[in-house]
């Protein structure tokens, strides 16, 4: 009995095929996808009844740890392809988005259970990625080529061209493939280098005349949700697993639950994907017809500007204005101005937007949606002042934090829940390290005790807060915890501590955010760090912008920075935290970590780093002052020591 092949090379590939001559599903198609590490196809018409045929192969494929990525065109009508050429916008057109779910209904009811297990369970992985083409600019046709790309684990390919769409009737048909093979010459080899570029730019959107849209992540869960309890292969790798929209199901869940009221709060761990999930509660209220614009509001520059380029790479400009109102940027009037006939968002800082409520003479923010983000950030007395009873102009108001409420701060919270909503939907970073979406994390408290000087401080605090409570019987405790908090981060015992621990591990300065509470107290930081590293820079506002994306790039190893960074930037390659300041509230702690915690696509292993400073009277003792219920580094450190115990459980 032979060998069962290895790679392509094993198999007896002729030149030329046709369906008059021999099976593509047995002869082609299976015994090729079988030994193959990457399946690529580009093809005209598809049906799902082409899985049936071919998924012995498919299946070998997901067993050898491959992934496969299809450009199709499945028949619509007419319509439907006028809706396409609007590119991402067809996410936003209902009827379309009703044709494309008939897919799954097609999966479900036209394909065997093994078959239709393996689809399933191969989208849910992320083995199986599909998008849909339509044609563009000088072309006014369908996508109507036909053409294929193999490659094995040896890094041998090959590639056919031909007739065959992907349908069952493709089978029956008189079709035929030219295939050429990488090692029979340089010729061929530059054939296969033509075809896989031409894949690799439509699936990029980089060709001129064609263009690639990706299935909406509603369809591929409701296909993912077809697959049974085993999985009939080998369980892949993270790093495919980690780009799988059914890893991501929660967004899902998030804006039905959002839907479902209409304004509400989603209270999602930092690096689970808010943003991308307030654009998917963006894109169904536009296919539902129900807002017509935007209003994105939240604090500072930077992520300001990070959602012009969110909406800048989801919205074309031909179908959305997008005006600014912040910083420099003073486009308030020409929003409020009449409505246009394509999609208009305002992007516009807490402090601006009673300003715009003020100013909207045209009720063009009843047809808007309000996208909180930070919401937290909102509840400061100025904005409360301003904004309490005016919000419920917005249909629809969505707030967005990974820490919404503030133990400490009722009267916020209060205002928060008022204006914009209840939280509606809860997704915790104890949620996500379960899923996989999160990293694991690793806990280092390093302990140190105040100094005199710091005690007296304290105590000067404690009288100061009693003084305060005496003429303002009201006064939120939190004030106190804000008193106290600042003795505790700018200690100076913590730096001895920081210098020895750092001859002992010098490594946690790669890819490090450093979290100081001042300027001057970084520069104690910063000679430390200087006798284990040059590759360091500072981040407190007044720095350049290029610093954080030097950092984000890996051209700087360490980043000393203050509150400026700990909301909303997005850098997955941070695997290491300091915090020289931590408050007692886990509010702005989870900000901070979040940094770590978030996934790394090139680093599938990589695990958060936590180094937190702790006083160990906190930890051992009974607190002194009635005033200080629980000590405020214990609740700190009991929750960080709790999440650091908190392992990936679920299998995707």
């Amino acid at each position: 009995m032979s060998d069962p092949p290895k790679g392509l090379r094993d198999l007896d590939l002729p030149l030329l095929i046709e369906t008059s001559d021999v099976d593509f599903a047995e002869d082609f198609y299976n015994p090729a996808l079988s030994v193959a590490e990457e399946y690529k196809r580009g093809v005209g018409y598809f049906t799902s009844s082409w899985f049936q045929f071919a998924a012995r192969g498919l299946k070998g494929l997901a067993e050898n740890g491959g992934t496969a990525k299809w450009i199709i065109s499945p028949i619509l009508e007419e319509g439907d392809w006028e809706a396409l050429q609007k590119g991402e916008e067809a996410k936003r057109d209902q009827e379309l988005y009703d044709r494309l779910n008939h897919m799954v209904s097609d999966i479900e009811e036209g394909l065997e259970k093994e078959t239709q297990n393996t689809i399933a369970w191969m989208i849910a992985d992320g083995l199986l990625d599909i998008r849909i083409a339509i044609t563009g600019e000088n072309l006014s046709g369908d996508f109507h080529d036909k053409w294929g790309i193999v490659r094995d684990p040896n890094d041998d390919k090959i590639a056919f061209h031909g007739s065959q769409n992907d349908s069952r009737k493709g089978f029956s048909n008189y079709e035929s493939y030219s295939v050429f093979a990488s090692w029979m010459s340089d010729r061929e080899a530059q054939r296969i280098d033509q075809h896989e570029k031409r894949f690799d730019e439509i699936w990029d959107n980089a060709k001129q005349g064609v263009h690639s849209i990706s299935l909406p992540d509603s369809i591929s869960l409701d296909i993912a949700e077809l697959r049974s309890d085993d999985r009939p292969y080998d369980n892949p790798s993270e790093s495919k697993k980690m780009t799988s929209a059914y890893r991501w199901r929660h967004q899902e869940v998030a804006v039905n639950k959002f839907l479902e009221s209409g304004h509400g709060i989603l209270d999602m761990a930092t690096g689970t994907g808010k943003t991308r999930t307030s654009l998917k509660i963006l894109n169904r209220l536009l296919r539902q017809g129900g807002v017509e614009n935007v209003v994105v509001a939240t604090r500072g520059n930077d992520l300001l500007d990070q959602w012009y380029g969110t909406l800048s790479e989801n919205f074309s400009a031909d179908e959305m204005w997008i005006y600014q109102e912040y910083g420099g940027n003073h486009d308030l009037g020409q929003f409020l101005t009449k409505n246009r006939d394509k999609l208009e968002a305002l992007i516009i800082s807490y402090d601006n937007l009673h300003e715009a409520i003020d100013g909207d003479i045209n009720n063009k923010l009843q047809q808007s949606l309000l996208i909180a983000d930070e919401v937290h950030n909102m509840g400061s007395d100025t904005r409360q002042a301003n904004l309490t009873g005016e919000l419920d102009v917005f249909k629809h108001r969505l707030g967005l934090s990974a820490t919404p409420f503030d133990p400490y701060d009722p009267d916020r919270n209060d205002f928060l829940r008022d204006e914009v909503g209840p939280v509606v939907y809860e997704f915790s970073a104890e949620d996500a390290i379960r899923r996989g979406i999160l990293c694991e994390t690793d806990y280092t408290p390093l302990f140190y005790e105040l100094s005199e000087e710091d005690k007296e401080e304290q105590k000067a605090a404690f009288g100061k807060f009693k003084g305060l409570k005496q003429k303002n019987p009201n006064i939120p405790k939190s004030q106190l915890y804000i008193m106290l908090a600042k003795v505790r981060k700018t200690s100076e015992e913590k730096l001895p501590v920081f210098r020895e621990y750092l001859e002992k591990n010098p490594d946690v300065l790669e890819d490090a955010l450093v979290f100081v509470e001042t300027k001057e107290y970084g520069h104690k930081v910063q000679k430390i760090i200087h006798d284990h590293t040059k590759s360091y820079r500072t981040y407190y506002g007044e720095d350049p912008e290029e610093t954080l994306e030097a950092f984000s790039n890996g051209e700087i190893g360490t980043l000393v920075s203050s509150k400026a960074i700990s909301e909303g930037i997005d850098i997955k390659s941070v695997k290491n935290i300091i915090l020289f300041t931590s408050n007692r509230s886990k509010g702005t702690t989870i900000q901070r970590i979040g940094r770590a915690l978030r996934t790394n696509p090139e680093n599938p292993g990589k695990t958060a780093n936590i180094v937190d400073f702790v006083v160990r009277s906190d930890i051992e003792e009974e607190p002194e002052d009635d005033e200080v219920d629980i000590p405020p580094d214990k609740i700190r450190y009991d929750w960080l020591t709790n999440l650091s115990k908190v392992t990936k459980t679920e299998d995707n």
